[in-house]
């Protein structure tokens, strides 16, 4: 069995000079969670946007509109929407996708709110690097299926946060 993690980056924000030099990092973090998490194959995408467009995917993926700091998009859980309207969630395809040889999995995509992780770093007290890093364990963890609608399952989301983002300060 092939042992690969490609994990995409994209930055759409208009300056961006203050996330530059954290990206490794945070590619490293979507690794660990996944390995974290038994996967040890597969593709992903890690975007870092701004409050509007964050706001619209919101809106149209989950009928919220309002800012959030991350949102996940998984190729294997459905989440929870949240409108009066249907959303975009309804799948009607019950099949595999077949991937072409050599083509790895895609496991789905995080996007993050920079402007909003700048806000809560302020509000937590700490570098928008470490808000980042928590943003893309927390992210990457719904792209796996965990949530934290529940008490039991807020717990536990918390405490594997912690544990990755310790294993990951290991490897540096």
């Amino acid at each position: 069995m092939r042992d690969d993690i490609q994990i995409e980056l994209a930055i759409d924000i208009p300056d961006a000079n203050d996330i530059l030099p954290y990206l490794h990092g945070m590619k490293e973090i979507a690794t660990v969670v996944l390995r974290h998490c038994g996967i040890s194959t597969g593709a992903a995408s890690l975007a870092f946007t701004d409050d509007s467009t964050i706001q619209s995917l919101n809106k149209i993926h989950r009928g919220l509109d309002e800012i959030t700091d991350v949102l996940s998009f998984s190729n294997n859980y459905e989440g929870e929407y949240y409108g009066s309207e249907k959303g975009c969630l309804a799948r009607d395809f019950e099949g595999q996708f077949v991937l072409p040889p050599g083509e790895l999995f895609q496991i789905g995509e995080v996007l993050i709110s920079v402007p909003q992780a700048g806000r809560q770093a302020k509000e937590n007290g700490i570098n928008i690097e470490a808000e980042l890093v928590k943003l893309v364990a927390h992210g990457f963890l719904h792209l796996l299926g965990y949530d934290h609608t529940e008490p039991r399952e807020r717990l536990e989301m918390e405490k594997m946060e912690k544990d990755i983002i310790q294993k990951a300060s290991r490897h540096d």
